[in-house]
């Protein structure tokens, strides 16, 4: 019995001692819409996090576009073209995940 007990415990531990760190979305991000360009910082959390846009288009009859930054750590800025500059920005934002 006691055997079997010892070997459960050095199960745990050995368990206890191979889980991954948690993850946390980014926080205390920012966008800024600049002229050619758009960015996201965020500057706390541990995740990834991407610049995220819809322009309006520069002939109204046709469709929006999406602009979309590169996924960044946490403390580097996502950056995307913005061809149109910052007038034609309809809404923008900041896309996070865990990972």
């Amino acid at each position: 019995m006691i055997g079997a007990t010892a070997l459960a415990m050095a199960a745990v531990g050995a368990m206890l001692t191979a889980a991954p760190t948690a993850q946390a979305a980014p926080t205390n991000c920012t966008v800024s819409p600049g002229g050619s360009q758009i960015s996201s910082l965020c500057t706390s959390g541990t995740g990834h996090h991407r610049v995220h846009a819809v322009l309006r288009a520069l002939d109204p009859r046709l469709p929006q576009r999406i602009v979309l930054g590169n996924w960044a750590p946490v403390g580097q800025k996502s950056v995307a073209a913005n061809p149109w500059g910052s007038g034609y920005i309809q809404s923008i934002w900041t896309d996070t995940v865990d990972w």
